[in-house]
């Protein structure tokens, strides 16, 4: 499932853009707190077979890295809420790259490191962890299943944004075939959707196969944009149904799908017309 992307513009997505980042730097921040609070209090739990207090700190370090990734992007994006799509400057496009190829990668091992390290301390050294301190096995164990539901939610959201650049790609190729000055002035500037929305009909190709004319005189309507066909406007003719439409209107449409708007038809091109 791609991305559902609102306009840049729109204060909705940035304020809940705002609101989620700051969430994750106030629990990242908290969680560090608290471990340091006490680990200076208590000191290091010396005498575990691994060194769970290394392990917590690294890790933490590591998920405030994503934090901060992700505000050097945005503000090289201008604060755009949705800069990792599309990045335009190398600076955001560095940062992205950094959080999946780098961050993540590294997160999951040392989360699957601190499984196992935590495991065998447990088996061997159960009562080695400072009795009234915050850094316990609860709260290792905690930060673990975190981390893990960090890790895979991120996986998931890469690859989501990953499919949103291939849909803008996809779309942003079928605008450009068929966007002209009629279709601007009949359906302003399109803007490619992170979404297969000009897929599932005919290709490019395909529609320029399709016969088109220039309206000799006035007469008829356009079913798609419910505005008359008027002499001199630029038409297409389905071929099996004869079914008549502006040229920019019914692109759009075939784009999208095979089926006349008006009768349902099937549109087929015949193959020696490609």
């Amino acid at each position: 499932m791609a991305l559902d992307i609102p306009q840049s513009g729109s204060s909705s997505s940035t304020s809940s853009y705002f609101v989620f980042s700051s969430t994750c730097s106030v629990i990242v921040a908290v969680v560090a707190a608290l471990g340091t609070h006490a680990l200076v209090q208590h000191g290091s739990p010396d005498q575990c077979r691994h060194a769970l207090d290394f392990w917590f700190s690294t890790a933490c370090f590591q998920v405030l890295g994503f934090v901060v990734a992700f505000r050097i992007g945005s503000g090289a994006e201008n604060g755009s809420s949705w800069w990792f799509v599309e990045p335009r400057s190398r600076v955001a496009k560095a940062a992205f790259a950094c959080t999946w190829a780098m961050l993540l990668p590294l997160l999951s091992v040392w989360t699957a490191v601190g499984i196992k390290w935590l495991s065998e301390t447990m088996e061997s050294t159960p009562d080695c962890f400072p009795e009234n301190g915050y850094f316990s096995p609860l709260l290792c164990a905690i930060f673990q299943v975190f981390c893990i539901l960090g890790c895979i939610t991120y996986t998931v959201f890469v690859a989501n944004v990953w499919d949103a650049e291939r849909c803008r790609r996809v779309n942003a190729a079928a605008i450009r075939s068929v966007e002209d000055s009629d279709l601007v002035h009949r359906w302003g500037r399109l803007k490619p959707a992170a979404h297969m929305e000009l897929c599932g009909g005919l290709s490019p190709k395909e529609l320029e196969s399709l016969p088109r004319h220039t309206v000799d005189s006035d007469g008829g309507d356009c079913v798609i944009c419910l505005s008359g066909l008027q002499e001199g406007d630029n038409a297409r003719s389905l071929p099996e149904c004869g079914h008549v439409f502006h040229r920019a209107c019914i692109d759009l449409w075939l784009l999208r799908q095979t089926r006349c708007p008006l009768c349902a038809g099937h549109v087929c091109i015949a193959k020696g017309a490609l």
